[in-house]
């Protein structure tokens, strides 16, 4: 099964950085695999970029990626009871890093994630993390 990528990975495979995350990417798309991409993180990823050509380009690499549909409100409220709960364990995430890791969950999707506080909150969720094969 593909997993949802997050922006961390998205943002190092496009600017070309060579790690555990961007391979196992680079890997999945060489194989034919659509890995999921969710409306946040698409946001993420373009809000990054200076110039609407460089969107451009991202926007047009990303329509390689199965695109998860919006979270609706329960998906929102399972991210705000995950952010509660992993603040009480003593991990202090962001509430996007809580709604990738919930998406993650409601689509039955590993993750790929090269965030070390998001990959700790996945754990604590039982969001299994994809590894380089």
């Amino acid at each position: 099964m593909a997993p949802l990528v997050d922006t961390s990975v998205l943002v190092d495979y496009f600017r070309g950085s060579v790690n555990a995350e961007t391979e196992a990417l680079d890997w999945l798309l060489s194989q034919g695999t659509a890995p999921a991409i969710s409306p946040v993180i698409v946001q993420e990823v373009l809000q990054g970029y200076q110039t609407e050509r460089d969107a451009d380009v991202a926007r047009k690499s990303l329509s390689a990626f199965h695109e998860l549909p919006a979270a609706g409100y329960d998906v929102h409220r399972r991210a705000a009871r995950l952010f509660r709960e992993g603040r009480r364990a003593g991990l202090t995430s962001s509430t996007v890093d809580a709604l990738i890791v919930a998406m993650a969950m409601d689509h039955g999707l590993p993750l790929l994630t090269r965030d070390l506080v998001q990959r700790q909150l996945a754990i604590f969720a039982g969001v299994p993390i994809m590894e380089a094969p």
